[in-house]
Formats: C-alpha cells, structure tokens, sequence
C-alpha cells in the first residue's frame, strides 16, 4: 500500500522534471553560438574610438608560446643609451655629489667603542657588579636649503660659405656657325663672339671644293686672299676687346676685290650651301671668378656666456673634409671638428643655509628636494635634510647577566624616547601664534602666518648675486645689493623664507641678460614652519609662480586639516634654548637626581 502512494507521487514528480529539462534544453540550442557569433561580427574600429589592428608595439609580441623578449629588451636599451630622457637621468645620476661620511661621527666613533669595549661587555658571567657606561644616540632631521650646481651648454657650428675671387682664365674657342649675306656684290660673313674678352691671336681657317677666285677679305681689322683650303692669321684681331654676343662681320669680293662678273654669286652658294665652310679659332683672356669656400661659426646659446665659466668643450660632429660644386667647379674645405658644445656652469653650488650642518661630522645628508628648477627642468635650489647625531651617557650596573640603571638616560635608551619639551611647546606656540593672528583680523577674511613676496637679483654681466643664502656682509661684492635685497638675506639667515623660484626679469634678443628669485618671506620661524610643511607639504597648495608668489595666509579650514605632531620644529628648538626659560633634559634630570639623593639622605636618618 505504501509503495503504491509512493509510485503515484513520484510520476508527477518526474513528469515536472523532463518538462523542466526540455525547456532548458530547447533554449539552450535557441542561444547556441550567439556569443562566439557577436564575437566574430564585432568590428572594434566601429566601437573602439583610435583602434589600430597592426601598432608597432606588435614586433614585440611573438605570441604566448613565443620564448625570448623578441627584442624589447634591446630597444629599451638602445632608447636608454640614445634617448634625451635616459640621457638627462645617466648625467644626474654621474653628476651626483657623493654622500661624505665623517670619520669623526659619533655612530662610527660608538661602534668602533663598542668593538673596543666587546670583551668588558659580552665576556663578564660571573655574578660580580660592575659599573659600566653606556651611550644613547639621538638622531634630529633638520631640513635647510641651497643652490645646486647647474651645468648649461653652449653649442658651435660650422656652416660653410664662401667670397668669389676674380679671376682671368686664357680660353680657346672654334666657332663654325657663321651667316652669310649679299651687300649689292659683296659678301658678308658674320659670327658671334662666344665670350666677353681679350683676344691673344685668331686664326681663319677656309675649306672649300671649289675655287673662290682670289677673294679679297676685310675681316677683324686683317686684309686677306681667299684661293683654296687655307688656315689665314688675322694679325690685326690681336688686342681687340669683344663683348659676349658681339656680332663680328668680315666681307670678301672676287677678282682680289674687283667683284668680277657673276662669280661672287657661285662663291655665295658655296658658302650657303656648305660646300664652302670658315672656322675662326680665337685664343682669348676672359674674366673668371673662383668661388673659395670658407667656415663660419653659427653659436647658440641660450643663457649669457659672461654668468658662466667654460669647464669643457666637447666635438659633437667629427672632423673631416667636405666638398661640392659651384658653378661646375669642385672645392673641398677641412675642419678638425664640424660642431662643438661648450659647458658652462651657470651656478655654482652653495651650501647657503646647510653650511653648518655640512661642517658638522655627526651630521649626514639623508634626503634631498628639488625646490624649483629651470624652464629646461634642471634644478636650481633644493631642499637638503641632514640627520644630526646627538651623544649622550648614562651609567649602569651589570651583575652577572642583570642590568641596573643608576640613572635617567638608561631608560631613555630603552624606551628610545625623548622627555624633552620642546616639540610640546612648538606646537602650543604655533597654535597660540595662529590664534593671535586670527584674533587679529576680527572675523574679516581670516587668515594666519601671512607672508610677503620678496625678490632679489641674481648674477648678470657685471653684476653680484644678491640671492646668496649666505656670507652676507663679508663679501664686498654685495655693495650693488639694495637694502630689501639685504634685508631678504638676513630673513633666509634666520630662516623665515620659503623659496619660489627663478625667472629671467630682462632678456635681450633672446638671451637673459637679468634673473630673479622669488621667496615668500614670514614674520616668524613658526609661521614658515606651518606654511611650508602644513599648508605646502601636507596640503600640497602652491606658493604660486616665480613671477607671481602667492604667499597668503592659511585659513581656519586649512589650520584644522594640518597635522601639527608632523610638523618638524626642529628650526624653532633654538629660539626656545635661547629663552631659557625652558629647562632641557639634562637639568631636569640632575633635579631628579637631587631629589632623590634628598629621599634617600631623609630616609636613612
């Protein structure tokens, strides 16, 4: 009975199935080769907007079974080595100043402690005490700012020229093509001078099939008989001077000039008809000109050779002999070097406000920042950060393998941080000055820390730097500097500036002739320190162009989005030492050891 229920259940059951099945099935056979057929009729320069089926990065690709780079690898090489770019980056990186590390450091001079000291440190396993010393290093970036050195290149080509020379050149000349003519019984002959010139001697030379009965001629001031074939003298056209084109005519009459009957007719169909011919040869000095190739120099050079000093000169384009052809003559010119580039350095490097951090061995240079660069992309100014090596000590007592620290700076090394005040109170001074300002606009465009734009001339022919960042007031050359330009050196002394950039102020057919540099210049080390590292640094808003220095102030907006325990406060840290109203680590750490001396004297009495 059970299974009896089961089998009628199941039918209907399976009845859905097949019906469910053949539905799919049918459908799938309806969409069968739908997607391979869009893919096949898809045409991509209809969809794609720029579609190239055959780009010239398809060389490199060999396929997915393809081995090797099918040359990429080489074309990348070549382009690095030949390439302006892979160029730029090879003279950057050759060109570098290298990291000087002082022997002097305090970290090298440690190590070299501890390498000393190995055996006092590592060797002890007893449980004897003994007092040891131990050193604590503190490193402190501090960012500061200079001139680079910067390289430009003149460039000098030959182009070949040249003067015409006069000259005189002896020539011969054969000229046949004469016309004959009739004046009543005389004949005439005539040809045309094939060149402007001298005549040095002629000669006439007559071939005939025929008798030309003793004719007497008149030609190129010579008198003359013509009989049978003769090569005559005409040594009366020697000295003549003829013009190109000129028409010279000679006549000739029969009977030795008595034009005898009609035989003066025969003789003129001879020489029509050719049967009779005259060539003149004529021997002549005529004018020449000689064309003598000479080199000029074409220079380009896109800055004012006076500002730099030569360091190199390079051929950029072999020697050799070149040739050609003027007015179907050869000439040939040689040169040692067809084009050369001179190098110029422009602007020497200045350690500016780096110098004492350069001077100082525990200080080493850990990063580096363009600041502002050309208008062909070489750096002009940069920002230097040097990490400064602080050394103090602390004493210890080792028993057996514990450690005991007698005083503070033990714990300072382990907990590796600083208990000094300073980087609270540069904050709290930068937010009270903020306030300050604030407070001082009344609600009216609030802004804080604004700064003005400041300017100052740089080198130019016959001209002092007066954008030096430092050694004002020994270099007598600054005499020319005016009093906002000296006052600008100050402020960048005591750190107040933040540089712009360069621009050419005077440019005479194409080359600058003045430059100027452009700062934003603040009232305090603090609102230099939040414009540059708040607003510039963590912002990332501009300090304008180098013509136009946008130096305003920051808003309210602006001061709640900086981050003030990023800032560095390190340039500040001197103002708050000089105070002296803020005692450092060491005095508070000789109270503490103080007091606690007091503790200890009260407690034992």
């Amino acid at each position: 009975m059970v299974a009896g229920v089961v089998l009628l259940l199941a039918g209907p059951v399976l009845a859905d199935s097949n019906s469910d099945y053949r539905a799919g099935s049918d459908f799938a056979h309806q969409i069968q080769g739908q997607g391979t057929g869009s893919i096949q009729s898809f045409n991509p320069q209809d969809s794609i907007p720029g579609y190239n089926a055959n780009p010239d990065e398809t060389k490199y690709y060999g396929g997915v079974t393809a081995g090797g780079d099918s040359g990429l690898k080489n074309d990348g090489t070549t382009q690095w080595a030949t390439g302006e770019t892979g160029k730029t980056i090879t003279e950057s990186f050759m060109n570098k100043p290298k990291d000087i590390l002082s022997p002097d450091a305090p970290f090298i001079e440690t190590g070299r402690d501890v390498i000393n000291r190995a055996d006092s440190i590592v060797g002890n396993t007893g449980q004897q005490c003994s007092a040891q010393e131990i050193n604590r290093s503190e490193f402190t970036n501090y960012t500061c700012e200079r001139d680079t050195t910067v390289e430009e290149y003149c460039t000098r080509t030959a182009s070949i020229t040249g003067d015409w020379k006069e000259t005189t050149e002896v020539k011969t000349y054969t000229l046949t093509a004469f016309s004959f003519s009739r004046n009543e019984k005389l004949i005439v002959f005539s040809v045309t001078a094939p060149e402007a010139g001298i005549i040095r001697s002629a000669s006439l030379n007559v071939t005939t099939q025929n008798y030309l009965w003793n004719s007497a001629a008149r030609f190129m001031n010579s008198t003359f008989n013509m009989t049978w074939n003769s090569t005559i003298t005409l040594s009366g056209a020697t000295g003549m001077t003829l013009s190109k084109g000129q028409v010279l005519s000679g006549i000739s009459c029969s009977g030795n000039g008595y034009c005898t009957g009609t035989l003066d007719d025969r003789i003129f169909n001879e020489l029509t008809s050719g049967r009779t011919k005259l060539t003149l040869t004529l021997v002549m000095q005529v004018k020449d000109r000689e064309w003598i190739p000479r080199v000029e120099w074409v220079e380009s050079c896109p800055f004012n050779k006076v500002d730099g000093v030569l360091k190199g000169t390079e051929c950029t384009e072999p020697g050799g002999t070149k040739t050609g052809i003027m007015e179907e003559k050869p000439w040939s010119l040689t040169e040692a070097c067809w084009a050369y580039r001179d190098n110029y350095v422009t602007q020497s490097a200045d350690n500016g406000t780096c110098q004492a951090y350069v001077d100082n061995p525990a200080c080493t240079l850990a990063a580096r920042q363009c600041a502002f660069s050309s208008d062909e992309g070489t750096c002009l100014h940069e920002y230097a950060t040097y990490s400064c090596e602080s050394k103090t000590a602390g004493k210890v007592m080792i028993c057996g393998g514990d450690v005991f620290c007698l005083d503070g700076e033990c714990d300072k090394a382990q907990s590796g941080k600083s208990n000094d005040f300073g980087e609270a109170v540069s904050q709290l001074a930068a937010l009270a000055a903020a306030g300050k300002d604030v407070a001082a606009l009344n609600g009216v465009d609030v802004r804080a820390f604004t700064g003005q734009a400041k300017f100052c001339r740089k080198a130019a022919a016959g001209f002092s730097n007066c954008c030096k960042d430092g050694g004002w007031g020994q270099d007598v050359g600054l005499a020319q500097c005016n009093s906002e330009e000296k006052a600008l050196g100050k402020a960048k002394k005591d750190k107040l500036t933040v540089s712009v950039g360069e621009f050419c102020s005077k440019k005479v057919l194409g080359v600058c002739l003045q430059k100027k540099r452009s700062y934003c210049q603040f009232d305090s080390k603090l609102a230099q320190i939040v414009q540059q590292q708040g607003r510039n640094g963590q912002l990332h808003i501009s300090f304008g162009s180098s013509k136009h220095p946008d130096c305003r102030g920051i808003t309210v907006d602006e001061l709640q989005q900086i981050k003030f325990d990023r800032l560095d406060f390190t340039n500040f840290y001197e103002d708050l030492m000089n105070n002296q109203k803020i005692p450092d680590s060491g005095a508070l750490t000789e109270k503490v050891k103080e007091q606690i001396a007091d503790q200890l004297k009260q407690a034992g009495k």
